[in-house]
């Protein structure tokens, strides 16, 4: 059901739906764990849908909490988050 939900959401994005599309993905959202991997995938989404309507400070939003939510997930002093808390 999780990926279906994603799935349908993704189709009607491209079928020229977004707001549709949107409530599909936030659906998803609301019925995922908190510590769920999906859920970065599907703030990404959010956050790509969004931009592609306009509204780059909602993108912006769901692009952190995508960011938030990898750096959450990742284990203390993996390499990953040296490498993205060291860019200069």
């Amino acid at each position: 059901m999780r990926t279906c939900l994603q799935t349908l959401g993704k189709i009607l994005w491209e079928m020229g739906k977004p707001n549709l599309a949107e409530k599909y993905f936030i659906r998803l959202l609301e019925q995922l764990p908190a510590n769920d991997s999906l859920r970065r995938h599907l703030y990404q989404d959010l956050g790509r849908l969004a931009s592609h309507v306009g509204d780059l400070d909602k993108s912006m939003e769901w692009r952190q909490k995508a960011l938030d939510f990898k750096k959450q997930s990742q284990p203390a002093g993996s390499s990953s988050t040296r490498q993205t808390t060291n860019i200069k």
